[in-house]
């Protein structure tokens, strides 16, 4: 599930934000006020929304901290509108610089082109699941996932190279419903005919014996 963060004074503005991209589909937004609480974070977020003026420092600053651990894309939204604030914000780690007042479509615009930018690099070029969409690219084709084929190609995504035991797929999939080993072996081999070039000879979406199943995915 894809995670930002909102370092932003105004709270209206920062509320506003918020919406924008929930109204895009994105789920887990946490919103912050000051320089200090921004740091207080565990800074493991998918992308960063960044004010400069910050009550008790400087967006710039937090910039460069941020990108000592992470290469997530990080987006100045400031009032500072000169060509120096914004080559100092490109200077200090930015992906972009939006200025205000700004229009929402634009700001959610840019920030979903930065996000996605930043998951497809993580990602082998021939194999991309984008949970807000539900596609799951394989190659040159397109899946569209429903149901519960979505929910567990999510929750494998989001556990990749993590060993899953079955009792954990039953509950984050299918809520601790009843439910028989068969139902489950049967949506993992339907996912395996979509990322598989041999389904029955699996290399990706992987059983581990007695145990449960691991999604294994290589980063560039």
């Amino acid at each position: 599930m894809v995670s930002v963060l909102i370092v932003e004074d105004e709270v209206e503005i920062a509320e506003m934000i918020k919406f924008i991209l929930q109204r895009e589909g994105y789920e887990t937004i946490d919103l912050v006020h000051t320089f200090q609480d921004a740091c207080k974070q565990s800074l493991h977020y998918d992308a960063y929304i960044l004010d400069i003026n910050l009550p008790d420092g400087k967006g710039y600053d937090l910039a460069e901290r941020i990108r000592r651990q992470s290469d997530a894309p990080i987006l100045y939204v400031s009032a500072n509108v000169t060509d120096e604030d914004k080559l100092t914000g490109f200077a200090t780690g930015a992906d972009d610089y939006i200025t205000k007042p700004f229009n929402p479509l634009i700001l959610a615009a840019r920030v979903k082109a930065n996000i996605d930018r930043y998951l497809r690099a993580k990602q082998p070029i021939d194999f991309f699941f984008d949970e807000r969409t539900a596609e799951l690219t394989v190659k040159d084709k397109v899946y569209h996932l429903s149901g519960k084929q979505y929910l567990l190609m999510q929750y494998l995504f989001e556990n990749q190279n993590k060993v899953l035991t079955k009792e954990e797929i039953y509950e984050a999939v299918w809520d601790n419903q009843f439910i028989d080993e068969n139902t489950v072996m049967v949506h993992i081999r339907k996912l395996r005919e979509k990322i598989e070039e041999v389904p029955s000879d699996p290399v990706r979406l992987l059983t581990v014996r007695s145990v449960g199943y691991i999604l294994k995915v290589e980063h560039n």
